[in-house]
């Protein structure tokens, strides 16, 4: 008479357990690579997308070297294809905005009240001010530096001479606001008119604007401008953009707020999307300088 060994029944338990255990492990091996891969596949799209806005840069560096003081840099919208997919680009004028650095106190309260401030306009544009001269005194020689908004080329320290700075009461280099969201910190701004101002407004522009590149809403914010005369400005403008500064009497005094020939500062907006409709965007402020060692600086 025979029996049943009972260490048959720990051995049966222990293969069952360990082709669970194996199982799961084949389980969660497959879910790690499956999850690897698709950061693999991620990481690959964002590294073709920057190659693509890479590229979109050069492209807008060698489209703004076409204009220059007489040829005056209206917004230009232009796209291209690579084999990994397609790059939008829209350029315009940082000089046809008004520069919050250095734009007359009349004009920043214009632009105010344009923008719904009311009686507050002018308390803030003075507190726009006043924030500028502690910034300008608190930095003696000009230590300010300019953020590098895009990717690619290398910013320089300081605006570049006779750029972003012609012409104006400042001209060490320094800028009291590097980012027009700066301005929320001034006393008085509220977030609804910051919103408003922003599409009118840079900070890489000069104490006038280019009459010649300058949006409608824009010279319609000018001190002392009225509608119809903007409406007919533009208008002339379009049929006879050479005549510039016979053009800008058309805007009655407003026209002290304004200037033509200008070298134009540009910004560049880029969307970039790989044939698998990974999309991404970028800005950026960029300026080409004559006989520069670099085809274009970004500010």
């Amino acid at each position: 008479m025979g029996g049943r060994d009972p260490r048959s029944g720990v051995v049966l338990v222990t293969v069952l357990w360990t082709i669970a255990l194996i199982s799961a492990l084949a389980m969660a091996a497959s879910t790690t690579f499956r999850g690897f891969a698709g950061i693999l596949a991620l990481d690959s799209d964002r590294a073709r997308a920057e190659a693509l806005l890479h590229a979109g840069l050069e492209v807008s560096g060698g489209l703004l070297a076409k204009f220059d003081d007489k040829h005056p840099l209206n917004e230009q919208q232009t796209a291209f294809s690579l084999s990994t997919g397609s790059v939008r680009i829209r350029l315009s004028d940082e000089q046809g905005l008004i520069d919050v650095n250095n734009a007359p106190v009349e004009v920043l309260a214009s632009l105010l009240h344009a923008a719904g401030a009311g009686d507050k306009a002018a308390p803030i544009a003075k507190a726009v001010d006043a924030w500028r001269q502690a910034d300008t005194a608190a930095q003696p020689g000009g230590a300010g530096q300019l953020p590098n908004a895009g990717p690619g080329a290398a910013a320089p320290a300081a605006p570049p001479a006779g750029i972003a700075n012609t012409d104006t009461k400042k001209d060490d280099g320094f800028r009291s606001f590097t980012d027009i969201r700066q301005l929320v910190q001034v006393p008085g701004m509220e977030s609804d008119y910051l919103d408003a101002i922003s599409p009118l407004i840079t900070v890489y522009g000069d104490d006038k604007v280019n009459a010649m590149t300058a949006p409608a809403d824009v010279l319609g914010a000018l001190p002392n401008v009225t509608p119809a005369q903007v409406s007919s400005f533009i208008g002339a403008r379009e049929r006879a953009p050479a005549a510039g500064d016979q053009l800008t009497q058309m805007l009655g005094p407003a026209k002290n707020y304004v200037k033509t020939g200008a070298r134009p500062v540009a910004r560049i907006e880029l969307i970039a999307r790989l044939l698998d409709g990974y999309t991404v965007a970028a800005r950026a402020v960029i300026v080409v300088l004559p006989h520069d060692k670099l085809p274009y600086r970004v500010l």
